[in-house]
């Protein structure tokens, strides 16, 4: 076991005296709890000083860093690797801006915006009398520029004489603010929500009356988002909640989620002011750092977290204005201080330790609250009865509500038919999809949410795109897939369904099974205790329909396109039916009258070739003998021989149409060689995309 006193013995004698350390060796964290060695636990709000966005050791966060490890830990920045790349593409979605810097923390992020400013001065004052406006009370980071741009003395005053140029004004002082501006204004670098400052968040009119002045004066707007940005004020960014659009932005702390990042986004002219050989960083953009980032942008991306922001904002800072001895709450989403009624802050903040609660003080008599953005009202009701407690209040009375099902948490479970999905869930899969396909293209993807876990392969039949697709997402996603056929565990002789599910329940985190029977896979998952998902029986295709929508939206940019299914109603055709039309697709079903479908809302169903094929742009047909229709085979090649999709039932279609098919296919039956080799076919496409699609159902079922 470690011991305080041995470790706290090294830390006094061999590490720099720059903190006031808390007294506990802390050894381990999850979620928004951290645990010392004596196995005491915390409530953490602070964070480590809102870095730890998703909270302690957040398993996608886990996940991403130890799979980037076994691939590439670090190269020199001279080299391209794709996290750097894949990260700066989403950056640049969620902030409109259009270049980044990668630095390794807050203050070399805001070193790199003071270069772009101090080089953009030059250019309009070559004599070298520019100025840079700041903010008083405002806290940019620890090195020399970054310092000299703070507006607090106390952390100035021991490194005189600070870098000249820079020109201090109050926050929200539209006065000061117009006075400052000037023909040597090079740039205005302010926190939109201050930090150290007390958690002073800029007025709507201060930050567009910024904006306007820059433009006037040929000014850089620069914002300084290392503690606000990514999420922390319920939008990705603070000033998106304003409205306007900074030239440069920094940020750092929760972009990484623990692991250390910093980043310079910039626009326009500030996007081309540094060349090479002006500025650099030997860690920045590491692999590590960046393949965290982007799992924690995936994370707020596909999950609830800025809901949550919002919903446990409101809630905690409605808690505080009821708190006694509390005289003012200030701050946006889970960015909160509380200012008290006498120069107590500190103490609290020593008497909440000790009672499990990690706070912060900014000064004397300000508190300071950045829990992770996935803290919850229950525990935040926990936290105001600890401070109620250091206060020496009555806890005020508080109700901690359960949030309502909100669409991104929707639990996934069974996924036996495309029914088991509701149509938001059918929408973020397709969604994921599409995203992870793109990352791929890269690199193998840094995100591996099932890492770990095994998922048992149940396969009655043979297959090739099924098992090998399958097979692949499950250990690109970190899994262990188990494949078992009817042969190795004797399903249905030496071996009950009943018995092979509630056996590999106990094993594994999920089953597939690709079965001949709908009645046996609904049996396999009423007594199987893990998820199950059909990949394939007689009645539906789930997986196929997916990967079908994902290769129609990417062909057509997700136009609601008409989709004719020429030949057997079918299982493909059942779920490809139930799938488009839900989402928005016109859907015909071109065949004989005994082989078409159940009635499906918004299906038409026709035997009238024509009719069912003009303005189609997706022509797709499968197989017309297949799972225990074999007996049938001779009668149903008579009766499906007008349906065969070739070239003259091609051109009925709209000129742009693609066809598809799922595979296997038997050439010169339902198909002939000139469609399904021909230019309008995307069979190949659909094959990968089943990949893709099983990637996205599993991370949702196992992972994110």
């Amino acid at each position: 076991m470690l011991k305080y006193d041995t470790l706290k013995g090294l830390d006094d004698n061999h590490v720099m005296r720059t903190y006031a350390r808390m007294p506990a060796l802390f050894v381990q964290g999850a979620g928004c709890s951290l645990w010392d060695n004596r196995g005491k636990e915390y409530l953490d709000l602070l964070a480590g000083i809102g870095v730890c966005s998703l909270g302690h050791c957040h398993p996608a966060i886990v996940a991403a860093v130890t799979r980037q490890a076994q691939q590439l830990i670090h190269v020199s920045n001279l080299l391209l690797s794709a996290p750097q790349a894949q990260l700066a593409e989403r950056l640049m979605e969620i902030s409109g801006m259009e270049k980044v810097f990668y630095a390794v923390c807050g203050a070399t992020a805001n070193e790199t915006a003071l270069k772009i400013a101090k080089k953009r001065g030059l250019e309009k004052r070559p004599e070298g009398n520019y100025e840079i406006i700041t903010l008083w009370k405002s806290f940019h980071g620890r090195t020399l520029g970054a310092i000299s741009a703070t507006g607090q003395p106390k952390y100035q005053e021991p490194f005189q004489p600070l870098i000249p140029g820079f020109r201090h004004i109050h926050a929200n002082n539209l006065e000061e603010l117009r006075a400052a501006f000037s023909d040597k204004t090079a740039a205005i670098h302010m926190e939109t929500v201050l930090g150290e400052g007390g958690v002073l968040d800029l007025t709507p009119e201060f930050l567009k009356e910024a904006e306007r002045l820059c433009k006037e004066h040929d000014a850089l707007l620069m914002l300084d988002e290392v503690q606000c940005g990514i999420g922390r004020t319920g939008a990705w960014f603070a000033y998106q909640r304003v409205g306007v659009q900074p030239d440069v932005l920094c940020l750092a702390k929760g972009l990484g989620g623990g692991v250390p990042i910093g980043a310079c986004l910039a626009r326009g002219k500030a996007a081309e002011t540094l060349i090479p050989g002006d500025h650099g960083a030997t860690f920045g953009g590491n692999p590590l750092s960046c393949a965290a980032a982007i799992a924690v942008l995936d994370t707020i991306e596909h999950t609830d977290v800025l809901a949550n922001v919002n919903r446990v904002g409101a809630f905690f800072q409605d808690a505080l204005r009821k708190m006694p001895k509390v005289v003012e709450v200030r701050g946006k989403g889970l960015m909160i201080g509380a200012k008290l009624d006498a120069p107590v802050a500190r103490e609290t903040v020593a008497k909440m330790f000790e009672l499990g609660v990690i706070a912060n003080a900014t000064d004397d008599s300000t508190l300071r609250f950045v829990p992770p953005l996935i803290i919850t009202e229950a525990q935040v009701v926990q936290a105001m009865a600890i401070l109620a407690q250091a206060l020496g209040v009555t806890a005020p009375s508080l109700t901690a509500k359960s949030p309502a099902p909100s669409a991104p948490s929707e639990a996934y479970g069974d996924v036996l038919s495309i029914d088991d999905l509701t149509d938001y869930q059918l929408e973020d899969l397709l969604a994921l999809a599409a995203s992870d396909k793109l990352r791929r293209r890269h690199a193998p993807a840094a995100i591996t949410p099932i890492e770990g876990r095994s998922v048992a392969m149940v396969f009655e039949k043979q297959s090739l795109r099924t098992r090998v697709s399958f097979e692949t997402a499950i250990r690109e996603l970190g899994g262990h897939p188990i494949y078992l056929t009817k042969g190795d565990i004797g399903i249905g002789s030496r071996e009950s369904m009943q018995d092979v599910s509630g056996n590999l329940s106990r094993w594994v985190s999920l089953i597939v099974a690709r079965l001949y029977w709908q009645r046996d896979i609904q049996l396999m998952a009423e007594v199987a205790t893990v998820p199950v998902v059909n990949a394939l029986t007689e009645w539906e295709h789930p997986c196929q329909a997916l990967a079908d929508l994902l290769t129609i939206r990417e062909e057509f940019e997700g136009e609601s396109v008409k989709i004719a299914y020429v030949g057997d109603g079918n299982n493909v055709a059942r779920s490809l039916a139930k799938l488009g039309t839900r989402l928005g697709h016109p859907v015909t079903l071109v065949g004989p009258k005994n082989f078409q479908l159940e009635e499906i809302p918004g299906l038409v169903q026709t035997e009238d070739i024509e009719e069912g094929l003009v303005g189609a742009k997706v022509v797709y047909t499968d197989v017309w003998v297949s799972m225990g229709d074999e007996r049938e085979q001779e009668q149903r090649l008579k009766t499906f021989n007008p349906y065969q999709v070739n070239e003259r039932m091609m051109s009925i279609a709209d000129k742009d149409a693609i066809f598809l098919h799922c595979l296997p296919a038997r050439r010169g039956l339902e198909v002939t060689d000139g469609v399904i080799d021909g230019r309008q076919s995307r069979v190949h496409d659909q094959a990968e995309n089943r990949l893709h699609a099983q990637k996205a159902l599993l991370r949702r079922i196992l992972g994110l």
